[in-house]
């Protein structure tokens, strides 16, 4: 039809914004555990053996792998974490801005550290070291499964900086995402006079 125009609404640039933080902290880690769900759901307990003919041991240690780029590296986490959180507030959502500089720092590394432990199983040992070795489902894991085991003492060591951080962006956005009771006021008398017109 002629002159027919798309009145579909856009998604606000500050909600794409945050889904993109998302997708990089939490996608890798969604990964990790779709491969260990496949795990689950084929009923192969961990063990040096292929899981039911296939060597998921190395998409497992290739989903580690990519999780351990961006959960290791904590400068990357947290500003991701505040761009998602100043996203929030710039859509009026504050309260889901400070759960985000929470949350998401300290998420993004736990995740893959909980594959990695309920994957483990007598004579697969792990340690910060690095020293031995472990197979699972056909595959060497080597340093992705010893990283799991650095992950705990990197938390404590981040977390005090991350909850001040979280704290001090949430008062700022407090202020700065409430609506202005003047604001509305004006507005409100402003449509008064012009019904009243």
């Amino acid at each position: 039809m002629e002159g027919h125009d798309d009145t579909r609404e856009k998604p606000p640039v500050a909600l794409i914004v945050w889904a993109l933080c998302i997708a990089v902290l939490l996608g890798p880690a969604a990964l990790v555990w779709i491969v260990r769900g496949v795990g689950f759901a084929a009923q192969c307990a961990p063990g040096p053996d292929l899981c039911r003919g296939i060597m998921l041991g190395g998409g497992l240690r290739d989903a580690l792998s990519l999780a351990w780029g961006v959960g290791t590296d904590v400068l990357l986490m947290i500003v991701l974490a505040l761009i998602a959180s100043v996203a929030c507030f710039a859509a009026r959502r504050p309260l889901a801005g400070a759960v985000c500089l929470v949350l998401l720092p300290i998420v993004t590394p736990v995740l893959p550290m909980l594959a990695v432990f309920v994957s483990r199983y007598d004579g697969c040992e792990i340690n910060p070291d690095g020293i031995g070795t472990c197979v699972l489902w056909g595959a060497k894991m080597g340093r992705s499964f010893h990283t799991a085991a650095t992950i705990p003492d990197m938390i404590y060591g981040f977390v005090p900086y991350s909850f001040a951080l979280a704290l001090m962006v949430s008062l700022l956005g407090w202020f700065l995402a409430r609506p202005k009771p003047q604001a509305q006021v004006h507005a409100t008398a402003r449509m008064r006079r012009f019904e009243d017109d």
